[in-house]
């Protein structure tokens, strides 16, 4: 649409709406003005007709006349009926109101004779009614009002109905008087003033309207018609406006202003252009290089990762804020026979966190492939980041290694989030915390350990899914992300599955942010322990429901004083169990991995660390009271690991294993 006509439209819709709104107000003025006047009126005749009718009558017995004395009642009737025409009031009657709102009509009349006849044989002298009574009715027989009106709308047309009281001396009600002016006189009052308006303000705005749009065209149009021609020429050539003859200004105003800043500009969009052309070039270079720097990362960390290991099954996912990210996730298989996952943050993002994460990600995997424990890689890790870290980066990590036989997990924390420990009631593992690597010489990362059952995992995850954020600014949190893991969870295997897993947290997260702009990196790494091979056993919490463990441990060992000796240490902590924990089962299992015997107690009594227990010192002569069942536990046994899940404790002991007999 061309300006002119476009200018035309909004101009003559704006006229119209205005002449609209003047009409609307010149209606409502006229409609509210005259009901004014109807209700003054109306009040009027009603007061003057219950003051006459008091002058005579003023008490029940005087009113008795109106029904017994005909000559009287067609004599107030015949008032009544004067009274509508020179007053010009629709209908105009008496009643009184008895029990359960009946209407006893005494004298009724009406301005015209076909409504006079209507109201004679309808609410002529001795009709009764039943009807609800109206406000106006109902506040001046209450005493709230000395006389009310209100506006009624039924099969006798639209009116204005002022009623008022007729009392005696005492004050006490013996009638009302009803007086009812006709609205549509008022409306047509109304609609006729709004015709003869609406002529007027159509000539006027008619004449303003052409008026405004020869201003509009002098003033506005016809200038930019000429800057629009300039501007044509200059982009069909730019050069060519420099030759462009320029229209004689006789006044300064906004458009000429835009005239002389449209000379000032083509000479900026010159320039612009050919500076334009240059960054173009660059940003196409810069681009690609992008394109192969995403496809690299990619590389070291895949968008999605799946895999089913001996006895564990793994799922990651990992999702940019920016073309190319700082957030990394790792899987090392150690010399060990032991699983690595790593999972890690880094500050900043694009190009230089990318650079950052690929230098870390790259020397923990040297350091765990040397043989170098958790503790050990991630301390040794900080202090070369710290050496040659001129830009001050840091990245957060969190690494755990999985004994897939015996479900031992060891972890190491260098100030990240704490993971999810995945059970049937999911928690947060609350972690002694080293520095994030890089910052200071001196990280102080601790490894710690806990077992993981058949079916229990870890989620581990960057702060880009708890610090999500939607339209609102509300962070998606810490609880919301456990309240998603917990809906995932398997009863009919007890247990989750990985990749189910891990797309519910990111669905929820995307779900949460809906179209709030995705302002950090996003990773997830979702571990499970698969262990079937385990003798598991429900036991009674009964001294001597280790005959069955006994029986186990020999069937798997043979009979011998390294047999005993096991026999001695897992009777001791069974023993431990029964007598101090509360519990009502324990779930014992035995099982055989390479040069090692595991032996597994899950039981649902009260929390207990044999691990970090400090055993009491005893005298000599007291040790044969007992008191030494964890130290004896801890000599003859390889290693001890404990961990509290789902509100069980569970204790794993590893033992050499010895041939069998023959």
């Amino acid at each position: 649409m061309k300006i002119k006509l476009s200018i035309l439209v909004h101009v003559a819709i704006l006229f119209l709406l205005a002449g609209a709104i003047a009409l609307a107000c010149i209606y409502q003025y006229t409609y509210n003005n005259m009901l004014d006047r109807a209700v003054v009126q109306a009040d009027g005749v009603a007061k003057a007709v219950a003051n006459s009718v008091l002058a005579v009558i003023d008490s029940d017995e005087e009113l008795e006349l109106l029904y017994t004395n005909e000559e009287i009642r067609n004599r107030v009737y015949q008032a009544f009926r004067f009274i509508c025409r020179k007053a010009d009031i629709r209908y105009l009657y008496m009643y009184t109101v008895g029990a359960d709102n009946y209407r006893h009509y005494i004298v009724c009349a009406a301005n015209s004779d076909e409504d006079d006849a209507r109201m004679q044989k309808e609410y002529g002298f001795g009709s009764v009614r039943k009807l609800p009574l109206f406000r106006a009715e109902e506040n001046v027989l209450n005493g709230t009002a000395e006389e009310d009106y209100e506006l009624i709308d039924n099969d006798y047309g639209y009116v204005c109905m002022h009623t008022v009281a007729l009392r005696d001396e005492n004050g006490k009600v013996i009638a009302l008087i009803g007086a009812d002016y006709n609205m549509g006189d008022i409306k047509h009052i109304a609609e006729s003033n709004l015709f003869n308006s609406g002529v007027l303000v159509i000539m006027t705005y008619s004449i303003a309207f052409l008026v405004a749009m020869f201003l509009i065209w002098w003033s506005v149009l016809r200038p930019i018609r000429n800057l629009s021609q300039r501007m044509r020429i200059f982009v069909m050539d730019r050069k060519e406006i420099e030759v462009t003859k320029k229209r004689k200004i006789h006044y300064e105003n906004e458009i000429t202003e835009i005239e002389n800043s449209f000379s000032k500009m083509t000479a900026d969009i010159r320039q612009y252009v050919h500076d334009n052309e240059i960054l173009t070039r660059k940003e196409a270079y810069t681009n690609a290089q992008l394109d192969v720097a995403r496809n690299i990362q990619k590389g070291i960390v895949p968008d999605r990762y799946s895999f089913s290991g001996d006895n564990y099954e793994l799922h990651a996912f990992s999702k940019a804020a920016r073309e190319v990210e700082g957030d990394f996730y790792d899987v090392v298989s150690l010399e060990s026979g032991e699983e690595c996952f790593v999972i890690g943050d880094i500050s900043g993002k694009g190009i230089s966190a990318a650079l950052f994460m690929a230098m870390v990600k790259t020397t923990i995997r040297e350091n765990l492939m040397s043989g170098r424990g958790l503790k050990e890689t991630l301390n040794r890790v900080n202090r070369e980041l710290w050496l040659s870290n001129p830009e001050k980066m840091f990245a957060t990590v969190f690494a755990v290694t999985l004994n897939t036989d015996s479900g031992v997990l060891a972890y190491a924390n260098a100030g990240h989030e704490s993971p999810l420990i995945l059970g049937r009631d999911p928690f947060y593992l609350e972690t002694e915390s080293g520095m994030a690597l890089g910052l200071f010489e001196n990280s102080d990362i601790t490894e710690e350990r806990l077992v993981l059952r058949d079916g229990d995992g870890v989620l581990l995850y960057t702060d880009g899914i708890t610090e999500a954020t939607n339209a609102k600014k509300e962070l998606f949190e810490r609880e919301r992300l456990r309240e998603t893991v917990l809906h995932q969870y398997r009863e009919d295997i007890h247990s989750y599955l990985p990749q189910v897993l891990a797309d519910a947290v990111s669905s929820q997260v995307a779900e949460f942010a809906g179209d709030a702009e995705q302002s950090d990196d996003i990773t997830c790494l979702t571990l499970i322990y698969k262990d079937s091979e385990a003798d598991r056993r429900i036991l009674p919490p009964e001294h001597g429901a280790f005959a069955e463990v006994k029986e186990t441990i020999i069937s798997a060992l043979g009979d011998s004083d390294h047999t005993k000796d096991v026999i001695l240490a897992c009777e001791e902590m069974f023993t431990n169990i029964v007598n101090y924990s509360g519990c009502d089962q324990i779930v014992f299992g035995g099982k055989r991995s390479g040069d090692a015997y595991l032996v597994t107690f899950d039981d649902n009594g009260s929390a207990f660390d044999p691990v970090k227990a400090v055993p009491e010192k005893k005298k000599f002569e007291e040790l044969a009271f007992g008191g030494m069942g964890i130290t004896i536990a801890r000599a003859n046994s390889r290693d001890m690991a404990y961990s509290r899940i789902d509100g069980r404790n569970v204790l794993l002991m590893e033992f050499d294993a010895e041939v069998k007999a023959q």
